[in-house]
């Protein structure tokens, strides 16, 4: 059924229900009458039924922009909540980075004398030795885990030692002067940089190479 057959079927509802209307009390029926027929003259039913349309969309426009909105909100607020998890989790991982470092430095003591001797405290000692190992054990475990998750989470690190200092990637809070290498080059990192998804997490601290100022042995 088009629109002229609705609005032909419309208006022939509206004459059948006015029909048969006595005029109200104390209103000649002439007056009624054309005041009836002006106002029927007037109605533009066309009209009536464009804005009605206009409207309508302009609802499901709305209703659109409003669902998207609400989409944004929640994706930005989504990230947000996982870049905070995922800092905890860094921070997490240096912390055991800094504590194998630690153990890694630990040089084992071999038995003296003195430890020949006395056999009970060189098994302290070793006891020591072997809790410092266990240690050493749970970091790297806790560590390799943790690289899992934040790998999982397209979470990089910044490959820095031996590379070409990156101004986009990395700070230099210390330089050296040195010949060995080429000026620029990255030396050590002072706090290891992230990439999360191929943008910029978190900037690596570096120290980078300079040359001597006398020119050293490459001059």
């Amino acid at each position: 059924m088009d629109r002229e057959e609705i609005l032909k079927r419309f208006e022939a509802w509206l004459d059948t229900a006015m029909t048969g209307e006595d005029p109200p009390a104390g209103i000649p029926a002439g007056i009624v009458e054309d005041a009836d027929s002006q106002h029927e003259n007037a109605t533009d039913w066309h009209t009536i039924w464009s804005a009605m349309t206009a409207l309508t969309q302009e609802v499901k426009l709305q209703g659109r922009s409003f669902k998207q909105l609400s989409e944004s909100l929640d994706a930005a607020g989504e990230r947000r909540g996982r870049k905070e998890a995922l800092t905890a989790l860094v921070e997490v991982r240096e912390r055991l980075s800094r504590g194998i470092e630690s153990v890694n430095g630990f040089r084992k003591p071999e038995p003296g004398l003195i430890d020949r001797v006395f056999a009970a405290r060189w098994r302290e000692i070793e006891h020591v030795m072997g809790v410092v190992e266990a240690l050493a054990g749970g970091y790297r475990l806790g560590a390799s885990h943790l690289d899992d998750v934040l790998s999982g989470f397209g979470v990089r690190p910044v490959e820095c030692i031996g590379k070409p200092f990156d101004p986009r990637r990395m700070n230099a809070v210390d330089v050296e002067e040195t010949s060995a290498v080429a000026e620029g080059t990255v030396l050590s990192v002072y706090r290891e940089g992230y990439e999360w998804n191929g943008e910029l997490f978190r900037p690596a601290q570096v120290r980078v190479a300079r040359r001597p100022a006398n020119g050293g042995a490459n001059e």
